[in-house]
């Protein structure tokens, strides 16, 4: 079942949603309604869903400014709104649909369709990296990796990124054949997982493989050049940390 809440702010638009996903959505657990920002983030971090039928324009803030009080977004999201000049920015926030009022019980179904594909994908994909770190914990470093973009799943020897690219809640791997698998996830869950196996976070936005470093300008703040001519800013504070990973010493 899909854990479900439903944020929406007008009373009537959020009974008529309820009885929608009760009557067409039989997979779907609906654990919560709330008709506000406020509230919403809250019932949110309590119940802590699969997925989240999320209103726009509420009245105390938008259904984008709740997003953004999560350091990360760990559920699907469905937008629902009278509004279609949003589609762009809901997008930005991996949305897995986008809904326009009155909204079509098929559109709806089909939406929600998704999501338990999209849950399917992660399942496989954390299953399978899970697999990936015990073993690593037996060898002593992390060879692949699971990466899933789309509707495909991507098992890549960690050896063959050149780096991660942070893009709101998405993360690019560059690959050094030149390919860019995008994924919906952030780079922190990234940096955790493959930080202390040759990568380094030299950015908030960027974290690198060691060893596709070509060279390093200390000057400007620092700025490393990597594998594809690729040329990524090294922060301030992390200039010292790139001088000993490249073995070259402080300064």
């Amino acid at each position: 079942m899909i854990r479900t809440i439903i944020v929406e702010d007008e009373p009537y638009s959020r009974e008529h949603l309820e009885t929608l996903v009760g009557d067409f959505c039989k997979k779907v657990d609906l654990v919560g309604l709330a008709g506000d920002v406020s509230s919403g983030f809250e019932l949110i971090k309590k119940m802590e869903p699969d997925l989240v039928l999320l209103d726009i324009e509420m009245p105390d803030g938008t259904g984008f400014e709740l997003l953004q009080k999560f350091p990360e977004i760990n559920f699907e999201i469905i937008f629902t709104t009278a509004f279609a000049e949003y589609a762009v920015q809901a997008f930005n926030y991996s949305a897995i649909h986008y809904l326009l009022k009155p909204i079509d019980p098929e559109e709806l179904v089909s939406a929600i369709d998704k999501v338990e594909e999209e849950m399917r994908r992660k399942n496989i994909e954390d299953r399978i990296n899970t697999l990936f770190h015990n073993l690593q914990s037996q060898s002593g470093n992390l060879q692949r990796i699971v990466l899933t973009s789309g509707t495909n799943v991507f098992v890549v020897n960690t050896n063959e990124i050149v780096m991660c690219q942070a893009e709101k809640n998405y993360t690019h791997f560059i690959l050094e054949d030149g390919r860019n698998i995008v994924v919906a996830k952030t780079i922190k869950e990234y940096d955790g997982m493959l930080s202390g196996n040759g990568f380094s976070r030299v950015h908030r936005q960027y974290l690198i493989n060691i060893s596709h470093v070509k060279s390093f300008d200390k000057s400007n703040g620092g700025e490393v050049y990597l594998t594809g001519d690729i040329k990524v800013p090294v922060a301030m504070r992390n200039k010292d940390l790139m001088m000993v990973l490249l073995g070259k010493g402080r300064n």
